[in-house]
Parts: C-alpha cells; structure tokens; sequence
C-alpha cells in the first residue's frame, strides 16, 4: 500500500483472479475462503490498495429461488435466459423468497463478505443484485421492456416484491451475518442505452430511492450502480443524455457524487464532465467523481494508451474535485503488464497535492515478475 496520499486502487477482477490463480469455476464460484484469499493474493501482486471479494453477484439471488445458471469450465456462471423464472405474470405468484442463509450459494456469498473484512485490504461491505438488474434476471430483458409498455402494473409488482421480499431482507441478513454498515446494489443492466432517460426515471430512479431510504432504517447505507452512460459509438455521444444520467446517479444514491463506469472515457470527450461539474461548483456545491478505466482498454491496451487514460483522468478531476479512479473490470486474459502499468499511474499521477503540468511528472511504466514467479519468491521469503 502506498504511503504518500493519492487515489487509492481497487477493481472488479473476479475472472481474471480465477485465471491468475488457476482456481477451477467449480470451487472459484462455490468455495468462499480459497476465494477470497486469492483476491488478497492478487490485489499483493498488484499493489493495488482495497479489494471486495465479488463474483457473480447478479446470480446469486435468482439461483436461490430456483433460476437455472449455465456453469462452465473456465468461465463465469450466467443466468440461462432461454428459461427464465418469470415468463408471464402469474409466474411471479408462485415465487418464493430464499433462505438467505442455506439456498443456492448464498452461504457463499455472505462468507465471501465476511471474510473480505478479515483481510487488511479487504472492504467489509455488502452486495447484491440491483433492483432492475435483478428484475432482468427474473424475466429477461426482452420481457421486462415488453411488460413496461404492456402491463406496468404487473411490473411495479414484480420490483416492490424484489425490493421488499428479497433485497431488505437479504440485507438484513448480511448486516447480522457480517458486521456491514454499507452494501452495494449493483445494477449494471440499469445503463443508457440499454434503457431511455424515461424509463430510468420510472423505473430505476424511484426503487433505487426506496431500497436507500428503506436500507437507512436499520442502519445500512446503499448506494446503487443504475444510471451509468455506457454509450459505445463516439459519434452518438449526447452530452444532454449524460448530464441527465448524472443527475440520476445523484437522486439514487442521494450524495454528491457522480461516476463514469463501465464506458469507453478512454474515447469519450471529458470536457462535458469537466463543464457539469463546474457548474455545481459555481453554485457552491462540490461533487465528487469516481472515473473507472475500460475492461476493454485494460485487455487490449497498449501501455501507452492505458497509462494516457489514467493521466488525462487525473488531468481533468485530480486538483478541483475528490477523484477516485478504480478499474471496471479486469478480463480473464488481460496481460499483467497492463495492470501493473494502471495501478502505478494511479499512484504516480494521483499523488497530492496534483501537479499542475502533469507532464512534467516522470513515469515509466514498471517491469515486474510474472504472478507465479511472485508467489514462489514470497513463499521462500
């Protein structure tokens, strides 16, 4: 862990954690402890800052009320969409809330939280599936979009029956099981454009509200991920639709503070971010910013453009706001050098107070040992 102060590193690398340990799917995916000791072996490696032991957290609750997973050798379980647990309305009448603490691998999953609190670098903090993305996962994605149009009513049942029967409860269970103060909703599928600025003010917006006041009752904050820009082509880039995904960010989670996640910022324009942000500013209000670099970026690279990322992060946020720069995702088979070269220009760049000619910052990119040849040398040590 680095001891000057800059932007602390984490990242979501559940597969690429798997590769790098050569743990099979079959005990990765169902065995909380090599689990999470693996993700403190990799964050070491790294010398990334903080990591949560999360893998496929949008499974989880579906798998436990009797949805059917696709399990692979070597990849990431998924839901099997072919055959859903809710194909019409009166399917959600027959659902059942889980036994939180014995269904499907839910143990796995409060263990995998417990245990990530008992690591210095781990985060005691909660997850699971976001209200729409959970949503999505009952009924697919085709169905869910259908219903909003045809039958809204039945959809206000299906999303008051996961906020208030699954997500509350399970997060009650995770408070008492692991000591948690914060939990996570994760709510990738809640995205533009994969949804309109209309239905994220009706359907994420509203449920994302309640499961954060509801969560403050008995002492949780949630925070959820619904309302990321993931615009992939440049040229269909709206910073009008943008400004309105922030604003939603804002009104879920209830804070300050804005994210740009899962998207390729490594080729979207900055400037419109810069320009939201000062405009809250001039009115005396500060918003923080946590910048996330692409899972494709960081599988493809190269260094260079990597490293180029990073700097123009810090470049834009760095000085006038509260950054956190943290990787979206690491793929199974992104090459080490790519992550080594993040974490050191995070912590190079991102020391404080941030220089105001970053160029004049010298950096190389680090030439480390591979993962096995690290872990021989600090088993020997």
């Amino acid at each position: 862990m680095t001891t000057q102060a800059t932007i602390p590193v984490s990242a979501q690398m559940h597969d690429h954690v798997m590769r790098l340990t050569g743990i099979p799917a079959r005990v990765f995916f169902w065995e909380a402890a090599p689990v999470v000791a693996a993700f403190a072996e990799v964050t070491d490696y790294y010398q990334m800052d903080l990591f949560l032991a999360a893998t496929d957290v949008y499974n989880y609750e579906i798998e436990a009320m009797g949805g059917k997973l696709i399990y692979g050798e070597h990849t990431m379980p998924t839901i099997d969409f072919r055959d859903p647990l809710v194909k019409e309305p009166a399917d959600l009448l027959k659902l059942r809330p889980p036994d939180f603490r014995r269904d499907g691998r839910l143990p796995y999953a409060l263990e995998c939280i417990r245990l990530s609190g008992e690591y210095p670098k781990g985060r005691k903090m909660g997850f699971i599936c976001g209200t729409f993305s959970m949503a999505v996962g009952m009924c697919s994605y085709p169905r869910l979009i259908r219903a909003m149009r045809n039958d809204p009513a039945f959809v206000r049942d299906l999303m008051t029956f996961i906020l208030e029967e699954i997500q509350l409860p399970y997060i009650r269970v995770q408070q008492e099981y692991a000591g948690i103060t914060a939990v996570a909703a994760v709510d990738a599928w809640a995205m533009v454009p994969n949804i309109s600025i209309g239905l994220l003010q009706e359907w994420v917006i509203p449920y994302g509200k309640r499961l954060r006041e509801k969560a403050a009752e008995f002492g949780i904050m949630a925070t959820s991920g619904g309302a990321d820009y993931c615009e992939e082509r440049k040229e269909k880039f709206n910073a009008d639709v943008l400004y309105e995904c922030f604003r939603a960010q804002m009104a879920i989670s209830g804070m300050p503070a804005i994210f740009l996640g899962m998207g390729p910022w490594h080729e979207l324009p900055l400037e419109p971010v810069v320009d939201f942000l000062a405009s809250y500013r001039e009115q005396g209000k500060a918003l923080a910013i946590a910048a996330a670099l692409n899972a494709r970026l960081m599988r493809d690279g190269p260094v260079s453009r990597i490293v180029d990322s990073v700097k123009r992060f810090v470049d834009a946020f760095g000085r006038d706001y509260q950054l956190q720069i943290t990787i979206a995702n690491i793929p199974a088979d992104t090459p080490s050098d790519h992550v080594h070269a993040a974490v050191a220009a995070i912590h190079t760049y991102g020391r404080k107070p941030v220089p105001k000619d970053l160029s004049q910052v010298e950096f190389t990119p680090p030439q480390r040992e591979s993962f096995q040849e690290w872990r021989r040398r600090r088993q020997t040590n």
